[in-house]
């Protein structure tokens, strides 16, 4: 069998039959009148006299000699062309039957007709090849096994797997409908900002990124938009929602993922029962215009959406199932029920606790249910139920788990301000996960926010509905990078370093050095990110964590010679490694602003460079640097 490499270098000898031809195997465009669906569909209608045009992938290629049978897939449908030697050009047949192979996209023109099997086909008059592949397609029966390789190779994946290509048209059509059904009830959709100062409207970890022009921390936003659609609401809109991408920076499972789309609306004058009517019936559309059916089996569950949703209560169904009351249970008695039932639970305040058992609960729910009358203490954002310690909320149940939430949302600024608080001390606590406080959005609900109902729902939906995990239901989710340094067991740590060279003659004073590779560190670091930490944080035996220090060794040398700094970035640059730079423009002044435009002022020989650091392959890395002493 031959390898990888040999089937790509027997291709490349094909490409180059091509160019000799005169062929261009990688052209703009070829000729094309009409998809294969749409040919299989009127194939009758279209006739069997007039020329035709197909393009498409080549899936397989059958026959020998002086006739073959090509099946083309140009992601619509599957359809045959058929090459015989004595109905096309000598030379063209040949040409084809030398460079052509599976995986390779074409253009074919000839005419329609049956074959003597009954196969509606295209008889091919002439081709072209519309790009030539140089790597093959997967094994037919058997595709691609391995799960990372997998989700790293989709497009292979969806070229093998039509099906997979109709999860993601049924996924299109979720949206779609979704976004008509609000509309036809008269929602806006609107935008609302992906970069927040605070993040709001769920309880999740933030990506943190940083704003350069603004000098800010900002965060990559959790929800979509909530604490600005109910700005809109004051604003006077009355019923908004908006479609979009959320990120949360926490642990993946088959219904977590760390970027998904969600959808908000929001409905003023309307409460939470106004809303649980209204999703009943959107979730209902969604099932029969997508999926054809109310009726569902998924993670073991079989439920149909048509049915009654009956009203599940938190606390009375926490009883049912485990026995602990937990408006009255300490936590110390629901942590000794988890162990009891053997679930795990990350931290050990009330509301994670509380929230681990309802998880464990829920999993035996089919549902449809709603959810209802949650612990304010889950609820940060929802009005609570006159005279009870709950929330005026709703979670929509199905297989084992929420699939939405929605609120009567909280329009009391002093009720608001106070859960904000109580939020910030989870936060001061060590709970990455509470919500951050949002003061103006406190100061808008001074002004007024008329009573809305909100609710929101993410694409965990779709997928439960296609009993997928939600991994499945993404194009491409993101993948850690494949290990691709040497196999003989050395590690990071062996294989990649940086060394800082300070410019001792342009560094007159002590503080200046230090200075200068505190700069230097910090530009790696934020430009490297992650990728030089062993992890995020280590903790200390009572509870404090401490960020760990950098993957990779830094190594401090020295030089007299501004000169050799100059030389030392050339060869850095012409080796590509990761190169950081500090400049006496950066050590005057700690405004951008002012070093971008000091620095456009001169060439790059006029720059004096007090410092340089160099990242990259050990090996290369300590030859470039070798003549340099350490510093003392």
């Amino acid at each position: 069998m031959a390898s990888l490499e040999e089937i790509r270098n027997g291709r490349l000898a094909k490409l180059e039959l091509l160019k000799k031809a005169g062929i261009d195997a990688y052209p703009a465009k070829v000729p094309r009148d009409m998809s294969l669906e749409d040919v299989k569909k009127n194939f009758k209608s279209l006739g069997q006299t007039a020329p035709l045009s197909l393009s498409g992938r080549i899936t397989a290629i059958r026959g020998q000699g002086a006739i073959f049978f090509v099946v083309l897939d140009d992601g619509t449908a599957k359809f045959q062309a058929v090459f015989k030697k004595d109905s096309i050009e000598a030379s063209s047949f040949g040409l084809f039957t030398d460079t052509v192979d599976i995986g390779d996209i074409i253009s074919v023109t000839g005419t329609l007709f049956v074959t003597q099997k009954g196969e509606e086909s295209v008889l091919a008059t002439s081709w072209m090849m519309a790009a030539k592949s140089l790597l093959p397609l997967p094994e037919k029966w058997h595709g691609i096994q391995d799960e990372e390789e997998r989700f790293r190779k989709r497009y292979l994946d969806m070229v093998m797997t039509p099906d997979l290509r109709d999860l993601f048209y049924k996924k299109s059509k979720f949206w779609d409908v979704t976004r008509a059904f609000l509309k036809t009830n008269g929602f806006l959709e609107v935008e609302t900002p992906t970069i927040e100062l605070t993040t709001g409207g769920a309880e999740a970890a933030p990506f943190k990124t940083f704003h350069n022009d603004y000098d800010l921390d900002v965060f990559m936003r959790i929800s979509v938009g909530e604490l600005w659609q109910k700005r809109l609401m004051a604003a006077g809109f009355p019923k908004t929602f908006e479609i979009g991408r959320v990120y949360r920076n926490e642990g993946s499972s088959p219904e977590h993922l760390q970027e998904f789309t969600n959808m908000e609306f929001y409905w003023s004058y309307a409460d939470y029962k106004d809303g649980m009517k209204l999703v009943r019936d959107l979730y209902i559309t969604i099932a029969r215009e997508v999926f054809g059916t109310t009726k569902f089996t998924t993670r073991g569950h079989s439920f149909d959406l048509a049915d009654e949703w009956k009203e599940i209560r938190y606390a009375e169904e926490i009883q049912r199932q485990t026995g602990v009351g937990i408006e009255t249970a300490t936590e110390d008695e629901i942590k000794a029920k988890l162990k009891e039932l053997k679930v795990k639970y990350v931290g050990d305040n009330r509301e994670r606790l509380m929230d681990t058992l309802w998880k464990y609960c829920r999993k035996n729910i089919a549902g449809p249910a709603f959810l209802v009358e949650h612990p304010l203490l889950v609820s940060p954002l929802a009005k609570s139920v006159s005279g009870k310690p709950v929330a005026q909320m709703f979670q929509p149940l199905i297989a084992g788990s929420e699939v939405g939430r929605g609120y009567s949302e909280l329009n009391d600024p002093v009720d608001q301000k106070m859960r904000f608080e109580a939020q910030q001390k989870l936060i001061n606590a060590g709970d990455e996960e509470a919500m951050m406080a949002d003061y103006e959005f406190v100061e808008m609900l001074e002004h007024g926010m008329p009573p809305t109902c909100g609710f929101g729902f993410g694409e965990r939906l779709f997928a439960f509905l296609v009993d997928k995990p939600l991994r499945e239901t993404q194009a491409f989710p993101l993948m850690k990078p494949k290990e691709t340094g040497p196999k003989n067991g050395s590690s990071d740590k062996e294989r990649k370093v940086a060394v800082a060279v300070l410019n001792e003659s342009a560094l007159s004073e002590g503080w200046q050095k230090f200075n200068t590779m505190a700069h230097l560190g910090a530009s790696l670091g934020a430009r490297l990110g992650s990728s030089l930490f062993h992890a995020d944080s280590a903790t200390t035996k009572d509870g404090e964590k401490i960020n760990l220090n950098i993957q990779h060794a830094i190594i401090v040398k020295t030089t007299s010679s501004q000169e050799a700094v100059m030389n030392l970035i050339k060869q850095a640059k012409d080796s590509h490694l990761d190169i950081e730079e500090f400049t006496r423009e950066m050590i005057s002044t700690t405004n951008d602003k002012k070093v971008i435009a000091l620095t456009a002022e001169k060439n790059s020989s006029e720059i004096e460079r007090l410092g340089v650091l160099i990242f990259g392959s050990k090996t290369v890395v300590d030859g470039l640097t070798k003549d340099f002493p350490l510093i003392k």
